[in-house]
């Protein structure tokens, strides 16, 4: 009886030659390709990451000169600072002052509509409304000098409601010293039992513009 023994198959000498050649050529050309591909993709990974790090993940902060701002703008002066806290602190006794004499000026002009009225009827009695006159009067003149004397730093222009303040006082400004004059004159003829004639009436046609200029004026400063 015929017993098969395990058979053993070697390959032919020239195949396994073959095939180790065939591999070490294969890793050769890896070894020189492979860095030839990924130099490229590194460097391009490093520019990209470094260009990333400047303008997407920490874009630069934009300059002064980006925002429109020169250094002189910017410097701090102190004498400037100075001046302008100190116009800051006048201005709003001017303006406390202003909310003030806005009361006795709205009472003397009620009041004189009604001293016309008893004059009209024969009284001479216009003494309340001369001495209420005189004293809003010194009272609008310490409110102006504050605005007057108040620093203006060197470049600082009124605008928006201070500007549209500023035209009015030049209304009720010069109407503050007319009235009180004719009112003088006014009470003057009065006491001495003299025709007014329109002085009366030109009293209180001035004696109106007055009080809605400067309230006005007012008005833009506080609402």
């Amino acid at each position: 009886m015929f017993k098969a023994g395990p058979v053993i198959l070697s390959p032919p000498e020239n195949y396994k030659g073959g095939s180790v050649r065939r591999l070490r050529k294969t890793l050769v050309i890896a070894v020189l390709v492979l860095p030839l591909c990924a130099g490229p993709s590194l460097a391009d990974g490093k520019a990209a990451s470094k260009d990333g790090s400047k303008t997407g993940n920490h874009p630069a902060a934009p300059t002064l000169d980006d925002l429109g701002f020169s250094p002189d703008e910017i410097k701090s002066d102190p004498q400037y600072q100075k001046e302008l806290q100190t116009r800051s602190d006048m201005l709003q006794i001017h303006q406390t002052l202003g909310l003030l004499t806005a009361v006795p000026l709205t009472t003397e002009y009620v009041l004189g509509f009604v001293t016309a009225g008893n004059v009209a009827n024969g009284s001479t009695n216009t003494g309340l409304h001369a001495v209420l006159g005189a004293s809003t009067t010194a009272l609008y003149a310490t409110t102006a000098l504050f605005a007057i004397l108040a620093p203006k730093p060197k470049g600082l222009k009124p605008s928006g409601n201070t500007q549209t303040h500023v035209d009015l006082a030049w209304v009720h400004a010069p109407l503050m010293v007319a009235v009180p004059v004719l009112g003088g004159i006014v009470n003057s003829r009065v006491q001495d039992h003299q025709s007014l004639g329109d002085l009366g009436t030109i009293h209180g046609i001035l004696a109106t513009a007055l009080v809605a200029s400067y309230l006005a004026s007012l008005t833009v400063m506080t609402f």
